[in-house]
């Protein structure tokens, strides 16, 4: 009897601190039924009726409580005004509580988030053009390994499997320049990196309904005790990428001011001024690469999946999107040019509305970085508090996309005059602002690079004719598991 009177007392005092505290002025507590549980089972099961609901019954902003949290929800409204106030916010501390990279790397990458922004923005979205004839190369040799001729039609399982392999082959040429990148082991090591990965970090965070540290501690006790998902990814990339240090810090003894510059990623880390030739830090190169590859694969993988589902299952826009393809394809006679895919605009408006279709609920969920945040309407909330966009309310926006937003209108930017990389109040897909996605132009040119030369070669259906549906994980979706048919397209 004692025992469970203490067990009593415990939990009522465990519910007691763990009970919401609320500030002055906040947005509405949305009712829940369960103490400490709070709203967490309807927003991982159930989360877009649920998120929905409590619009048209609160407005919004409003808060919930999930894993023991007391989060805050945006939608349409307040989500432009958010991604606007950047000083107030910051997605990468709510990343670092779900996914501490920390654990794994010598260093922090969260501390030095606008050196790897400043890395993408000016060294491979503002280099795409010298990039331009290489990531052809790259996606040639992709399709011929990964897909092949296909005379007969060929079933091609593990869809986003390939697409990671593929963006791979891409980024590893652009980090490590080409001659590393032709080893077969550094692409398979990018390739799946973020899922050996993800085996340890995308533990559900229960027991955050204790505390956050608590979910911390646990999912790095493999990393405390030695067990490190990525050394041997970083030993593969060591292994190939030290040869061609040191060659280039040779070259440079050798050439002096004559020594012409490699154009990659590599090359920019090695012209920093804390490289030390002498005494290269070849753990902190592979850390720096790394933070890059997981960011850029995991995102552009996923879509360009997506991507490839969404044309297999509409062959109503086959004939159009293969007209465009084939007219620029004779037009540049073999020289195609960032320039020419450019001017595409029906496949740059399929890729739009594809990207629009991504299905996550959540896109770039927020931390509070100052002492507070008050929303235009008057609503505070304080330092800490997480700020979650119910990114679907822009992207379906009925007011924008019409009665029928959630139907795919694969043209309709065709007559915009808007590019799948452009972003605004209701296409939030690369978030926005000033912080916007500083590599949405090289993603987007991958996936415009990739459907362009499968239209040209294949004809791809899926396995029953019917776009797949895509898997759902609480608030995120990830590609369909489903095979995609591939056939060569015979000459006319």
């Amino acid at each position: 009897m004692f025992a469970l009177l203490s067990f009593i007392f415990l939990l009522i005092v465990f519910i007691y601190i763990k009970s919401p505290r609320l500030s002055e002025n906040e947005p509405p507590l949305i009712p829940y039924t369960i103490p400490v549980i709070g709203h967490t089972f309807s927003y991982l099961f159930n989360t877009e009726n649920f998120i929905k609901k409590c619009l048209k019954e609160y407005g919004e902003p409003f808060n919930i409580i999930i894993f023991g949290k007391v989060t805050t929800v945006v939608a349409q409204k307040y989500i432009p005004e958010v991604t606007k106030a950047h000083e107030n916010f910051d997605s990468f501390e709510v990343l670092k509580e779900f996914v501490p990279l920390h654990f794994i790397l010598d260093y922090n990458p969260f501390d030095i988030i606008d050196f790897h922004a400043k890395t993408t923005r000016e060294q491979i979205s503002g280099k795409l053009s010298l990039y331009f004839d290489k990531m052809q190369e790259d996606i040639f040799y992709s399709l011929d390994k990964w897909i092949g001729e296909c005379n007969e039609p060929r079933s091609i399982k593990s869809i986003w499997n390939v697409c990671n392999h593929v963006t791979a082959k891409l980024i590893a040429n652009i980090c490590i320049g080409e001659e590393a990148s032709q080893h077969e082991d550094v692409v398979h090591s990018f390739a799946v990196l973020s899922h050996d990965m993800n085996r340890f970090f995308f533990l559900p965070p229960f027991l955050s309904f204790i505390h956050q540290k608590l979910h911390e501690f646990v999912i790095s006790l493999p990393f405390l005790i030695g067990f490190n998902p990525i050394t041997k990814h970083k030993k593969v990339l060591i292994n190939r990428m030290k040869p061609v240090v040191e060659n280039r810090i040779q070259q440079k003894k050798i050439l002096g001011d004559s020594y012409k510059q490699s154009d990659d990623i590599l090359e920019f880390y090695m012209s920093q001024p804390n490289f030390d030739p002498s005494n290269v830090n070849y753990n902190y190169l592979a850390d720096l690469l790394f933070f890059l590859i997981v960011v850029g694969i995991v995102t552009t993988g996923r879509s360009l999946a997506n991507l490839l589902f969404d044309y297999a299952g509409r062959p109503e826009y086959w004939d159009e999107l293969y007209e465009e393809a084939s007219t620029f394809n004779e037009e540049c006679n073999g020289k195609f040019t960032l320039n020419d895919i450019n001017k595409m605009s029906k496949l740059d408006s399929f890729i739009r509305e594809s990207l629009r279709h991504t299905g996550d609920m959540i896109i770039v969920p927020r931390a509070v970085t100052t002492d507070h945040y008050t929303f235009s309407n008057g609503y505070t909330v304080p330092k800490g508090r997480h700020v979650y966009d119910f990114s679907e309310d822009c992207l379906f926006s009925e007011s924008q996309y019409g009665p029928d937003s959630k139907s795919f209108k694969p043209f309709q930017f065709v007559s915009q005059n808007v590019s799948a990389s452009k972003v605004d109040r209701t296409y939030v897909i690369f978030g926005g602002g000033r912080h916007a996605c500083p590599g949405r132009f090289y993603a987007v040119l991958v996936l415009k690079l990739f459907l362009y030369h499968v239209i040209l070669k294949y004809h791809v259906r899926t396995e029953n004719g019917n776009t797949p549906k895509k898997l759902m994980v609480g608030p995120f979706v990830f590609p369909s598991k489903e095979s995609l048919i591939f056939e060569r397209r015979k000459e006319t």
